[in-house]
């Protein structure tokens, strides 16, 4: 087996026989779809790539990314490539994905949702899903490793902020019903801690220490406390407003543009959550990644998500602004508050060598940097809290 894993690169055993177990008849098969040429043959073998990118849900076991050529009747020799997931339902869900249903993204693929509707955001091409029996699901989808990739620029955010609006500004007027069942308030099942709370308190105990001080160079600790106890209200006030259809993790890592589309993929998440969220997590997130991303959203905020209520509005939508706004704090402020609470890990992340290469890979940045990239975050605390605390209280009095 090692030289195997050698010969294909690829970590994950299961996945790793898997791919050797594949026939020449579904590689055939694959081929044929992606060409979209009924009649091409395989000329040569496959070759096997291993997407490494980070992956929350521990019941993804692996992503593949898997080529070949193959001889077609009126072109000759052509390339061919595909992605290969392969998901594990039998795995329990980590902390992380608990609001996650992976066993929703084939059914998707299966019963081509979201496909025909005329939308600039799209899932991406499915050219196979295959189930073992044995609780793994197989999805061979398109390959979107050469559209653009994070970080994105301005315009790259602006486009896809856009056709995320008209996605959920559509299924919202037309009160879109999809055959599965969905996750109701994912929202609430990823960032409603109980122990929110606590965890801030430890803050206090440690604002002399170095790391603190340094993401709290430009607010006063006591001010991240304040926007966690704000954001919790924001949590609980949001259930009782508008709720649609959502694409749920909507990041960058998630959604590709591809010419005047937007492909998305991982529809593991979709769910019923109030009109917002999906921009919420698509301006959120990169406060989690690198520098030029995070400095983009502190910058540029308003102006993405400008262009997803523009989308919103596009396809008919006209309900009221202030709900939109507080959908989209129940997702962005909960990687905000995230930022909030990380010196209470910073020791501990520091000396665990694993987890240390983790946040460097992610942030892209030497560990002993990165808290001067979070005080740029922590900075604009004020600013949120005053807001998202006004919003509350409007939203509360319309109800």
């Amino acid at each position: 087996m090692a030289q195997l894993r050698k010969r294909l690169g690829i970590m994950n055993e299961q996945v790793e026989k898997l791919l050797l177990a594949t026939s020449n008849e579904t590689f055939t098969s694959i081929a044929r779809g992606v060409l979209n040429d009924p009649k091409a043959k395989l000329a040569g073998s496959q070759t096997f790539s291993e997407i490494t990118t980070p992956h929350n849900d521990a019941r993804t076991l692996g992503i593949v990314k898997v080529s070949g050529s193959a001889n077609t009747p009126k072109s000759g020799a052509r390339n061919w490539s595909s992605v290969v997931k392969v998901i594990d339902l039998t795995v329990p869900a980590n902390d992380a994905a608990q609001w996650a249903f992976p066993e929703n993204e084939p059914k998707v693929y299966e019963l081509g949702l979201f496909a025909d509707d005329g939308l600039p955001f799209r899932p991406a091409k499915c050219y196979l899903t295959q189930s073992t029996g044995e609780g793994l699901e197989i999805l061979w989808i398109e390959d979107l490793s050469s559209a653009s990739q994070p970080p994105w620029n301005l315009y790259q955010f602006i486009k896809t902020a856009g056709h995320l609006g008209k996605f959920d500004g559509y299924h919202a007027v037309h009160s879109t019903v999809v055959p599965i069942k969905v996750a109701q308030d994912a929202f609430h099942l990823r960032w409603a801690k109980p122990d929110r709370a606590s965890n801030f308190a430890k803050l206090l105990n440690i604002k002399d220490e170095t790391a603190t001080k340094r993401i709290y160079q430009n607010v006063p600790v006591e001010s991240a406390i304040k926007l966690a106890v704000i954001y919790d209200r924001a949590l609980e006030t949001a259930k009782k407003i508008p709720h649609s259809l959502a694409f749920g993790d909507g990041h960058a890592r998630n959604m590709f543009p591809v010419d005047s589309e937007t492909v998305g993929i991982d529809w593991a998440t979709l769910s019923n959550d109030p009109i917002g969220c999906d921009i919420g997590v698509l301006l959120g997130s990169p406060v989690s990644f690198t520098a030029i991303e995070s400095n983009l959203i502190v910058n540029h905020e308003r102006t993405i998500y400008d262009s997803y209520v523009a989308g919103l509005e596009s396809e008919g939508w006209n309900g009221n602004n202030d709900h939109v706004r507080l959908g989209f704090f129940c997702q962005f402020g909960g990687y905000f508050t995230a930022i909030g609470a990380s010196p209470t890990i910073f020791e501990a992340v520091a000396n665990d060598e694993k987890l240390r290469a983790h946040y460097e890979k992610r942030f892209s940045a030497k560990f002993d940097d990165i808290p001067d990239q979070l005080a740029e975050v922590t900075a604009l605390y004020p600013h949120y809290t005053e807001e998202l605390e006004k919003l509350i209280d409007r939203v509360e009095n319309s109800l």
